[in-house]
């Protein structure tokens, strides 16, 4: 990675550092926007008792996340972020079974090793009758290297989900091409003026109104889903389990 690629990715952690626990960080890009404006609705519905925020990083859901629970645990493999309440695998997870009410994990299936093992994790701490809000990609560029392993459609979800015993209820489509193609010219602006007062700024607002003009635009309409950026789900882990 040359000097510019490194400046780059040094400023695009510094703004993500800077807006994580605002609303302007969704705005950034069109597939942020694109994906908290699916995502609401499904913590809205879902999130309800005792959460654990699954690979937290930022912390950047924790306030919609308490707004409709009684309490949030934050778990990373890194402390990112200060407040995140333990450092662990989601692989396995130091938590007791059935511990909690409803699991929230997103955009971060695509960075494990074994994303089934983490799911029959989700299913081990959950009550019966708990909920996973789950987001995950299924067009996106390579980004967190080396560990950014999969891409995933519908059906490879519910494959996944039903072997480790959920039922899928409801599922989303997030964006699509046009948040897909803006993704890069954002982050390009963004990262490029971040530190240079009021160019960044202009730029920031003009980004932001591009962002929610796109989320309008492409929703999260189910016409979309071939083309799809990101795909949400609810999946419910049933009353009386077998396991």
């Amino acid at each position: 990675m040359g000097w510019l690629g490194k400046r780059l990715k040094k400023n695009g952690i510094a703004i993500s550092d800077h807006y994580a626990r605002t609303e302007a960080y969704f705005d950034l890009t069109p597939a942020g926007r694109t994906l908290i404006d699916t995502l609401d609705p499904l913590i809205a519905s879902h999130a309800r008792g005792l959460v654990l925020d699954a690979g937290a990083g930022r912390l950047t859901y924790a306030k919609r996340l308490k707004a409709f629970s009684t309490g949030v645990v934050s778990i990373d493999r890194d402390r990112v972020f200060p407040g995140i309440s333990a450092v662990a695998d989601l692989e396995s997870i130091p938590l007791a079974k059935r511990s909690f009410d409803s699991v929230f994990c997103s955009q971060v299936l695509e960075h494990v090793a074994n994303p089934m093992a983490v799911l029959l994790e989700f299913y081990r701490i959950l009550e019966p009758g708990g909920k996973l809000i789950l987001s995950v990609p299924h067009l996106a560029y390579l980004h967190n290297e080396p560990h950014d392993y999969y891409r995933y459609t519908e059906y490879g979800l519910e494959h996944l989900l039903a072997h480790a015993g959920f039922e899928v209820i409801e599922m989303r489509w997030s964006g699509g091409v046009l948040s897909f193609l803006g993704h890069l010219p954002s982050t390009l602006l963004l990262n490029l003026t971040w530190g240079i007062p009021g160019l960044f700024d202009l730029l920031f607002w003009l980004n932001r109104g591009w962002s929610r003009l796109i989320g309008r635009i492409e929703g999260n309409d189910r016409k979309q889903k071939r083309f799809a950026l990101n795909i949400a789900l609810v999946a419910k882990k049933p009353e009386s389990p077998f396991k």
